[in-house]
């Protein structure tokens, strides 16, 4: 596979990890290179400073970061099946992680495989395309708190759900409690947006879920 083939992949699938790695030479089963992990619905994974490379293989993750100043825990960003995230590599960031519903990981040791990829000519390009989403996850968080509750509702729901040709079902998992978290604000304020969102019909019961009608 060459530069531009490569270069053509980066732009059409982000989380190329994991093919750049298929093409090394690391062993990718030894235990100190990577561990394999599964979490329970709301369950923590907590991993300090340590450089990471996390590859979500199955479910949802909440990303979040305490702001010791207000006591709390704030979602900086929702990672899903096949997204890769860099845990203080880059930057320092007491960052902590939540399960929602059954999550499967897998726990890269960042510096063996950073040295083992940074030998191939289109690594650059990996951090560039990386990074550029890294700040596309944060800056989209940044912009829902400018908008007003119902829309960060409808936002943070469409996140979770399953898109169909008709709008969005949303799983049962997804409570005012767990977008209270996400929208940052209080689990009184969504219900109230929940209950608005339902009376002109913007969401209604389908298949005994919620489902967001486009």
């Amino acid at each position: 596979m060459d530069f531009l083939h490569v270069h053509g992949l980066l732009i059409k699938q982000p989380n190329l990890l994991m093919s750049l790695l298929e093409m090394t030479n690391l062993d990718t089963w030894h235990p100190d290179i990577c561990q394999l992990q599964k979490l329970k619905s709301y369950q923590s994974l907590n991993i300090s400073d340590k450089e990471k490379i996390i590859h979500v293989t199955k479910g949802v993750l909440l990303q979040q970061v305490n702001n010791p100043e207000i006591c709390k825990m704030n979602v900086n960003a929702i990672w899903s099946t096949n997204d890769i995230i860099f845990h203080n590599v880059f930057q320092q960031n007491q960052y902590e992680y939540l399960a929602i519903g059954d999550v499967e990981i897998e726990l890269f040791d960042a510096r063996s495989v950073l040295d083992e990829i940074s030998k191939e000519p289109f690594f650059p390009d990996f951090l560039i395309d990386y990074n550029k989403r890294q700040q596309e996850e944060f800056f989209q968080f940044s912009y829902m708190l400018t908008k007003n509750i119902r829309e960060r509702v409808l936002d943070v729901m469409k996140r979770f759900s399953k898109k169909l040709p008709d709008g969005y079902l949303v799983p049962k998992r997804v409570n005012s409690l767990l977008l209270a978290k996400c929208c940052q604000a209080t689990p009184a304020t969504v219900k109230k947006a929940l209950d608005d969102l339902k009376h002109e019909k913007t969401i209604v019961k389908k298949e005994q879920n919620l489902f967001i009608q486009e």
